[in-house]
């Protein structure tokens, strides 16, 4: 298959050596070559710099949900999967994804929207309640996301915003369990549902700056259960009127009487796709194609019970570098070859073939294992990471326990059970 990989900053440069791996021929584009230009290379083909005539492909796979008028255009020549106009505003503008998920049917937990700093804090005052802040807009910096302590707390930080929020959503804090829903719709109904745990901090013990992943488990239920009914069950028919092909994920937040909605990510994930593709019963590309092409599948059962991975590190991480590159740091204990069950980032193979760190990000990877169990998932990744030599090497040591603690909490309070029970 001729697949044509359309990448912002390199996110997908792994999904792009895994398809080549698989003997699908791929050509690919990266938008910010300056500053990503290296990215796994002597791993993935050099990426072209400008964007071909989609027509000679079989496939189109945008790895961001950054240019959907272009994607949409594209698909009126060749199928297209990870990116579209409506996808965008999905995940870009807050307000309008909650004011999707209240037409779909979906709880979301109370909110107001606001586009004045001055306006925000004047509503807050004199009120007790406990509120996240979520920029709104076309905003692209999720790290302006803001979990408060009390209203007062929020006040301060808006006081010392200095104008940098434009439009936000103040959304009350609401206690309970955090869980994704993800599946992909083919433009008319779901495949391959699974549920995600995410821990998303820095540091062991949940504190630090936010990652957006610091480790996950995946796993894929037999069944609809009654956490995919109360959210993405209750979208299909306007997914299929939005002309929304690919994957999609819900983030909620579960207490015992109710599944709040919180975002949505109608995207690729990339530790999360390297996690899907070990419980997938069938080759990355071929099920690519499939659902963007909006072929059938059968029911398929997952390869295991659970997958997980533990993101890895190196300094300058979790912040990326200003100005001069940090020195590039030895990556021992993986090879490029090794690359179907180790996601890998802000890597390149040097002139003897072995792997070294870029000093972009720091992001080096992260090692995908499965397992019976969420602990022998985790287990399994232990090993892989203690084979690692990199210096300065930084991961998060508890994140098997968090997400045992969290599936047993939903387990609990009913989420996890078959829907149709």
């Amino acid at each position: 298959m001729r697949v044509l990989f359309l990448s912002k900053s390199g996110d997908g440069a792994w999904l792009v050596a895994v398809l080549g791996k698989n003997g699908h021929h791929v050509d690919w584009t990266l938008d910010e070559s300056d500053k990503y230009a290296e990215t796994l290379e002597g791993i993935v083909p050099k990426f072209l710099k400008h964007i071909p005539d989609p027509d000679p492909y079989d496939l189109i796979v945008f790895d961001e949900c950054t240019y959907g008028e272009d994607a949409d255009e594209m698909r009126k020549v060749t199928p297209v999967i990870g990116c579209s106009a409506f996808a965008e505003k999905l995940e870009d503008d807050r307000l309008f994804g909650i004011e999707f998920m209240q037409q779909c049917g979906i709880v979301v937990p109370p909110y107001e929207p606001f586009d004045n700093v001055d306006k925000a804090i004047k509503w807050l005052e004199g009120n007790n309640k406990r509120y996240v802040l979520k920029p709104s807009g076309h905003v692209k910096d999720k790290a302006l996301t803001y979990v408060s302590e009390s209203a007062e707390d929020m006040i301060g930080f808006l006081e010392k915003s200095n104008g940098s929020i434009k439009e936000f959503v103040l959304q009350e804090f609401i206690e309970g369990t955090e869980v994704s829903t993800n599946a992909w719709f083919n433009g008319e109904r779901f495949f391959a549902l699974d549920h995600s745990l995410e821990e998303k901090k820095f540091m062991s013990g949940g504190i630090g700056p936010n990652t957006g992943c610091s480790g996950v488990t995946y796993w894929m239920p037999e069944g609809e259960t009654k956490l995919f009914k109360e959210g993405l069950g209750k979208i299909a028919s306007k997914l299929a009127a939005a002309n929304f092909v690919g994957p999609i994920d819900l983030n909620t937040i579960c207490t015992k009487n109710a599944a709040y909605g919180l975002e949505w990510t109608p995207r690729f994930g990339y530790e999360g796709i390297s996690l899907q593709m070990s419980l997938l019963p069938m080759e990355i590309g071929e099920f690519l194609f499939k659902v963007a092409t909006g072929e059938e599948m059968t029911p398929f059962d997952s390869k295991a019970n659970f997958a997980a991975s533990v993101r890895i590190t190196v300094p300058p991480y979790p912040k990326e570098y200003e100005g001069e590159r940090t020195p590039s740091k030895p990556v021992k204990g993986i090879t490029p070859e090794d690359i179907d069950t180790f996601y890998l980032s802000d890597v390149k193979v040097d002139e003897d073939y072995e792997l070294q760190t870029l000093g972009t990000d720091g992001l080096v990877g992260a090692p995908v294992a499965t397992g019976d169990t969420i602990k022998e998932a985790f287990a399994a990744v232990q090993k892989k990471i203690d084979k690692l030599q990199i210096p300065d090497l930084q991961y998060r040591n508890d994140i098997a326990e968090c997400c045992e603690r969290r599936y047993s909490e939903l387990s609990k309070m009913g989420w996890l059970d078959d829907a149709s029970e």
